[in-house]
């Protein structure tokens, strides 16, 4: 039996082998103690290859529900003191959008309310009047910022998914809010384009980016352009979910790591990159 496993696997493997297993055991050898010796060889080959894989997995792990994503955990107890001793308001229409959200399939996708009372702070501090989300889904954070706006206020929400920004809509125009909120249903690169072809170009005061990861770089690049001197740019995932810290090289890590790279060394911006929420980098494009 061990023999024939040898050679199985061996065959798998396309390894040639010069020698049997009978050329290296000494014919006195007891035939119950070889088969032993050489299940516990396989079992502990197994073990290996089965660790190996969980610490891969592990490295770069797939986060399906709020339960297991870490921005969502409540292991740690620093963050759950912060966020029980932040006056973080909720409007009925917010915490009624804030439950719908969490039932949705990808609910896990949904920025923090610590993150919600981050850029609430922005807002108030950048006395911000046109504002820009890039990734809105269902608008959490987009309602949000549309609470702190000005009567004259305005908010581009882009998205690739009109039924993502549906589930959120009923909310945002019990709020009052949807006459504020320019819907741009598009690939976000198209839509950051059409802005700066519009005129917008460095006139953002706020830019919440939290869409696919891969396009981080050149979100960026295109949203660094549209916002405003003194103008700030949020990134959410920065971290993307711990997955950084074991892996910068894969996709999407590798972008979002890039991202986080250029801030370091980009002279146009005065950067931050918190550990709130799932991480975010937070750009302050500098005075001209």
């Amino acid at each position: 039996w061990y023999q024939r496993r040898v050679r199985d696997i061996t065959n798998n493997l396309r390894v040639p082998v010069v020698m049997t297993i009978q050329d290296l055991i000494p014919a006195n050898v007891d035939s119950k103690f070889l088969a032993a010796v050489g299940a516990g060889a396989l079992l502990g080959s197994a073990a290996a290859i089965a660790m190996s894989t969980v610490k891969s997995n592990n490295a770069n792990p797939d986060y399906k529900t709020r339960g297991d994503h870490p921005k969502w955990a409540k292991a740690d107890p620093r963050k759950t003191y912060c966020i029980n001793h932040s006056n973080i308001l909720e409007t009925p229409e917010l915490s009624e959008l804030r439950e719908l959200t969490s039932h949705h399939e990808r609910g896990v996708m949904e920025a923090t309310p610590d993150v919600g009372q981050f850029l609430v702070l922005l807002m108030r501090m950048l006395k911000a009047k046109t504002i820009m989300e890039v990734g809105s889904f269902t608008g959490v954070s987009l309602l949000r910022m549309a609470q702190e706006l000005p009567a004259d206020g305005k908010a581009f929400a882009l998205d690739t998914n009109q039924s993502y920004v549906d589930v959120g809509k009923p909310a945002i125009k019990k709020a009052g809010l949807l006459e504020k909120i320019d819907y741009r249903i598009a690939p976000a690169l198209d839509s950051l384009v059409k802005l700066k072809e519009e005129g917008y170009t460095g006139k953002i005061d706020l830019c919440f980016i939290d869409a696919d990861k891969g396009n981080y770089p050149n979100y960026y690049k295109l949203c660094l352009e549209l916002i405003r001197p003194g103008g700030v740019i949020v990134f959410d995932n920065s971290l993307f979910g711990n997955r950084l810290l074991n892996d910068t090289t894969s996709e999407p890590n590798c972008r979002i790591h890039e991202a986080n790279e250029k801030a370091m060394v980009d002279n146009r911006v005065t950067s931050l990159l918190l550990p709130m929420g799932d991480g975010c980098l937070v750009l302050r494009k500098n005075d001209e």
